[in-house]
């Protein structure tokens, strides 16, 4: 939320289409204590936009992958074994809770160290497009598992699943559960 805001107060940006945008945000800003959490609320568009003026851009779905997998074939970014220490516990309660922070669970990192893969928010890989729809790859699983309801992705904390979004619209395609991460291109 605090890099995000950072890129607000410099560009000025605004989304054409604003419905959902940055939805739990009040009076242009995230709620107090809220810096650490990622961003959510967002498009792809949205995340698009932040990650060119950061310089850097949404992962591929496979870069995310060896991010999180390197070349082991490990089934979670720390290793083995699902692990309670290792990521968020699921929210199946009628309304989402606030997210955990991005540096939370440290005993949830990859092999390279990367943190907050899995069991926060799932996050915006890439798009595809077809002459009739356009989806996105989503990867990480989100929290917010609300017991019974059809309307939500099954949790995808293994790195052999991941979630295919349909997208509609901007406004539509923002959700509590979805956020971002960015990369750069190394030398």
């Amino acid at each position: 939320n605090l890099e995000f805001k950072k890129f607000l107060d410099a560009t000025h940006y605004r989304p054409a289409d604003d419905h959902n945008f940055l939805r739990d945000w009040q009076s242009e800003s995230y709620p107090k204590g809220w810096e650490n959490k990622p961003v959510t609320w967002v498009s792809i568009e949205d995340a698009r936009a932040y990650a060119q003026w950061s310089g850097k851009r949404l992962p591929h779905e496979w870069e995310w992958q060896y991010a999180a997998q390197s070349n082991d074939g490990r089934p979670y970014p720390w290793g083995v074994d699902l692990r309670s220490d290792s990521l968020p516990r699921a929210d199946h309660g009628p309304k989402m809770q606030p997210l955990s922070d991005v540096n939370a669970f440290s005993k949830g990192a990859s092999v390279f160290g990367v943190l907050d893969l899995t069991g926060n928010v799932s996050q915006w890989t890439d798009e595809y497009r077809d002459p009739y729809t356009r989806a996105a790859i989503v990867r990480g699983g989100a929290a917010y598992q609300p017991a019974g309801s059809i309307w939500y992705f099954p949790q995808t904390h293994r790195l052999d699943e991941h979630e295919k979004y349909l997208l509609m619209s901007p406004g539509h395609d923002r959700a509590g559960t979805i956020g971002f991460r960015c990369v750069a291109d190394a030398d």
